[in-house]
């Protein structure tokens, strides 16, 4: 997913996985940065979808994602093999 600095709209990811009644931690990271922690919601459970609102905070790069879900005491990471990936390129203005 490609999105531009500065950007302040929702952006979606998507589980293989039922999420009703688990809870979500969406997380990036550049290749050499700490982790970063996204404020996500669940926008629809049986589809796995989970939205994070994106607030213009997160400077150019490109990031890694990985959503972990805990439901029932069993932790789940998607994706299941490698990463997610979040560009954030740069704004012309």
């Amino acid at each position: 997913m490609i999105v531009k600095e500065n950007d302040t709209h929702p952006v979606e990811f998507k589980a293989n996985a039922d999420l009703t009644g688990a809870t979500v931690r969406l997380t990036a990271r550049t290749r050499t940065g700490e982790p970063i922690d996204l404020p996500c919601s669940v926008v629809d459970a049986s589809e796995g979808l989970v939205q994070h609102i994106l607030t213009g905070a997160l400077p150019k790069g490109t990031y890694r994602v990985e959503l972990e879900t805990t439901n029932g005491g069993e932790i789940i990471t998607f994706p299941n093999s490698g990463y997610a990936t979040l560009t954030v390129a740069e704004d012309l203005d």
